[in-house]
């Protein structure tokens, strides 16, 4: 039996899987970033459009939806049956209670719905077709850099602990002198 052999066959046989199973984590990675990517584009290009900064001004202004001074427009009204959206609650001067905001319907340039955070920053997006969008971050650089390094890091890590196991029995196998 050759242990310095064998150690070296089966750290680049498991060394060649790592690197498969790193390469497979790699492309499951990278689609997901690819596709966060795409969410933050599309919805920081609808976030400025020129619908969006209108309503974002009239917030700031103390307006409501389309700068309408009305503070229910754009909400339902309540009805006998459920409402569909809450009416607002007001403070003695008249303003929102801090942490409710009511959704500006605007429908147009795509955009059905928007609903507002507590610093009038865009929350959430709701286009005509129906889909929800929401403000993801931008991946960052060093998740392209690790996506790239995976297959590298799947190769190296179990190679690398073969070699060591390898090395340490081997002194306890050495005939002392």
């Amino acid at each position: 039996m050759n242990l310095r052999e064998g150690t070296r066959r089966l750290a680049l046989l498991l060394g060649v899987l790592g690197a498969i199973a790193g390469g497979f984590a790699s492309y499951v990675e990278l689609q997901t970033t690819l596709e966060q990517r795409t969410r933050h584009n599309k919805f920081e290009q609808l976030a400025a459009v020129d619908v969006v900064q209108l309503e974002h001004k009239c917030r700031l202004a103390g307006m409501g939806s389309g700068c309408s001074n009305d503070p229910y427009a754009g909400i339902a009204m309540p009805t006998k049956e459920k409402s569909v959206i809450p009416l607002p609650e007001y403070d003695a001067a008249g303003n929102p209670i801090q942490g409710w905001e009511e959704p500006s319907q605007v429908d147009k340039g795509g955009i059905k719905a928007i609903r507002w955070a507590e610093n009038y920053g865009v929350e959430s997006i709701e286009t005509q077709e129906g889909e929800t969008l929401y403000s993801t971050p931008a991946p960052s650089a060093w998740l392209y850099l690790l996506i790239a390094f995976l297959p590298l890091l799947g190769f190296f890590i179990p190679w690398g602990a073969v070699r060591a196991i390898g090395w340490v029995g081997a002194g306890f196998l050495a005939k002392s002198a």
